[in-house]
């Protein structure tokens, strides 16, 4: 680890195992818009479950980051060509020097510039996922604000003064967004994860967001003390939930019996068709063949039921 004057402590990772135990540690650019409730991908309260546990967390990239990964390099050196850049990976983890438990990641760096050395984040971009989430104004564009936000976070953690978000388009089309700095950002980030990780040591944690934070809720609720009790009598907003919970389940049971026989009547209609042509909707009915499942292990969990009770009929 080296630490200089006015720059970020750099670190360069051992394996992948360390990078993200470091990762645990810091909150870094990919996840410090959730503190502002921006991120898609975890809210606040999730987030601060994560971190206060400590646990490294299991990566696995699906198909769509696998390619981008994989087309960053072509993506950097295309944009790099076209602007006449010198472009090269950036292999380290960096700390911001005042800040503790403000960490970054990058993809790339651009070095030889007049401007002085900038940060590049490489995007490889949906169409669909650009026309919908991107902001685009004649020839001024914004990307959504979680990246806009990452952009900054990388530029406050390195200490660098401009940084381009390069998106390549539906495969074919290349967007480059250079960015300034933007000092009051990189202070309201400071700021925001020095909050959250003072929130940690005084374990005072955020208000879930749902549904977002359903499903981490109840993974933070796994264990019941065998023969304890609840008397949730006279309790009007825990049955209210229950209630609500009941009638959920009975709607879902109904659209479940609607979606079946709404599926078995349209497979009555058009019989050994594999794909239907239609208005407004696409119907395929293809057939998926027989496969060996591997047996697994199945993990504890709360066996959760809400039952309405049969009113009794007086005699």
């Amino acid at each position: 680890i080296t630490q200089e004057k006015e720059m970020p402590v750099i670190i360069k990772p051992e394996s992948e195992a360390h990078w993200l135990k470091l990762r645990t540690e810091d909150v870094t650019s990919t996840e410090s818009a959730a503190l502002f409730g921006l991120s898609p991908y975890a809210t606040a309260f999730e987030l601060w479950h994560r971190k206060k546990s400590g646990e490294v967390p299991e990566f696995h990239q699906n198909e769509r980051m696998v390619w981008g990964t994989r087309l960053q390099d072509a993506i950097a050196r295309g944009i790099a060509d076209d602007h006449g850049w010198t472009v090269r990976k950036l292999n380290t983890y960096m700390r911001h020097t005042d800040t503790a438990g403000m960490g970054s990641s990058f993809d790339f760096e651009i070095v030889s510039h007049d401007d002085g050395p900038g940060i590049l984040e490489i995007k490889a971009v949906d169409f669909i996922a650009f026309r919908d989430n991107w902001l685009v104004d004649g020839d001024k564009i914004e990307a959504p604000e979680h990246i806009e936000i990452q952009l900054q976070h990388q530029l406050e953690v390195a200490n660098r003064e401009w940084g381009v978000i390069g998106a390549l388009i539906g495969g074919n089309t290349v967007r480059v967004l250079t960015r300034k700095r933007d000092r009051e950002v990189g202070a309201a980030l400071r700021r925001a994860v020095e909050n959250f990780w003072m929130s940690i040591n005084l374990d005072q944690e955020p208000k879930p967001v749902y549904p977002q934070d359903a499903e981490m809720v109840c993974s933070l609720h796994q264990y019941a003390e065998p023969g304890k009790i609840y008397d949730a009598q006279g309790n009007a907003e825990i049955a209210s939930l229950v209630a609500e919970y009941h009638q959920a389940g009975a709607d879902e049971r109904d659209a479940k019996e609607r979606k079946e026989t709404a599926k078995a009547r349209i497979l009555s209609v058009i019989g050994d068709a594999e794909r239907v042509l239609l208005e407004g909707f696409s119907v395929s009915a293809g057939v998926v063949g027989p496969a060996m499942i591997e047996a697994y292990e199945r993990k504890g969990y709360r066996n959760f039921r809400v039952t309405a009770k049969k009113h009794k009929v007086a005699a």
